[in-house]
């Protein structure tokens, strides 16, 4: 193969090392990194292809060196454990902003929000001031990434489509809202050709009660939320009936999980107290 050629081909160090000891033509292999980069998990899946009968399959638990300074070292071996950090909140308040929005909206000749917009406006902002939150894993080990880009699975006649929110922390509640019923109408799903940083999936309108999503990977972190439901509640010395919301979070092992609880803690915080979100600069 001429140098000219291979230069034109996207893929990390670290892909490019493994594609030479397995003698592997790169030009075929079609990269799922960022603009199109080939990684190692692109070649270790398609191995089956590629390997020659003289080469050994590669040990997945091997050693493999970090090729940037900007992806934070992680663990090398390969795994699908998670974790799932369940919290219930109490969504008086969020249930009241959602009225209040939707008579105002309605009044100006726009739509009323859901429980999605307000919930993906939250953890948009969220993920904003928790950026070891927004974050993807590249094949070599976690990559922070600047744009805030939300993937929002929405109930459509289709069934249930994820579509991608592209920096939705800097959205308004009736842009990004606007932006998903767009995005549905259009019968668009953006959200393969996007690098998510983040997976909101809201079963409430299933009357499920609680719901532990699957983690996705590039993605690192997904939230589950079931349906808002009227539960006794102790406040102070009284016991009140309020609307409630579980949330899951489920991460991969590769997040700190004390960051991971105070994430949650925050989205749980606006939940309840939602106005302070206004008080924001964005």
């Amino acid at each position: 193969m001429a140098m000219s050629q291979i230069n034109v081909i996207k893929a990390t160090p670290v892909a490019r090392k493994i594609a030479a000891d397995l003698a592997m033509d790169l030009s075929s292999v079609k990269g799922t990194g960022e603009h199109g980069r080939i990684t190692k998990i692109d070649l270790l899946r398609i191995k089956t292809q590629v390997l020659t009968a003289s080469v050994p399959l590669p040990v997945l638990t091997a050693p493999i060196p970090m090729e940037t300074s900007e992806i934070l070292e992680t663990s090398k071996v390969w795994t699908t454990a998670q974790a799932i950090l369940v919290r219930e909140v109490d969504a008086t308040e969020l249930v009241a902003l959602q009225k209040y929005l939707g008579t105002k909206f309605a009044s100006q000749g726009g739509f009323a929000p859901d429980s999605n917009d307000l919930l993906a406006f939250i953890v948009a902002h969220a993920l904003r001031q928790f950026p070891a939150m927004n974050v993807r894993y590249n094949g070599e080990g976690i990559e922070p990434r600047t744009a805030v880009n939300v993937a929002l699975a929405v109930d459509t006649p289709r069934g249930l489509v994820e579509i991608m929110i592209p920096e939705a922390d800097t959205l308004g509640v009736r842009e990004l809202g606007t932006m998903v019923r767009d995005l549905v109408e259009q019968g668009q799903n953006p959200s393969a050709e996007l690098n998510g940083t983040f997976t909101l999936i809201n079963l409430g309108m299933f009357n499920v009660d609680v719901f532990v999503p699957a983690l996705n990977l590039p993605a690192l972190a997904v939230l589950g939320v079931g349906r808002i439901v009227p539960k006794p509640v102790v406040k102070g010395t009284e016991i009140a009936i309020c609307p409630m919301l579980t949330l899951c979070l489920v991460i991969d092992p590769r997040i700190d999980s004390a960051t991971a609880a105070r994430f949650l803690q925050y989205i749980s915080e606006l939940i309840t107290e939602p106005q302070f979100l206004f008080f924001t600069k964005r």
